[in-house]
């Protein structure tokens, strides 16, 4: 299956969606500039596969946007 990837803020972000008992589990692949991939569990159920991978990309950027206000900046 080929799943669409978008470039925020210097990660790749993979937004899924996974028919489940009738509706679509979001879930989302965020993959940073190392190349290390982390996963989310089941982000939430919803009609449609396009809500599930709307929402799941939303979920991705607001995880990048987290990450990077703990990181510290460079000196």
């Amino acid at each position: 299956m080929n799943q669409p990837q978008f470039n925020y803020r210097g990660f790749i972000i993979t937004p899924m969606a996974a028919y489940d008992r009738g509706l679509y589990a979001a879930m989302t692949i965020i993959c940073d500039a190392d190349g290390l991939q982390r996963a989310s569990g089941v982000l939430g159920h919803f009609a449609s596969a396009d809500e599930a991978c709307d929402f799941a990309l939303m979920s991705g950027k607001d995880e990048v946007d987290r990450r990077l206000w703990r990181t510290p900046a460079a000196a």
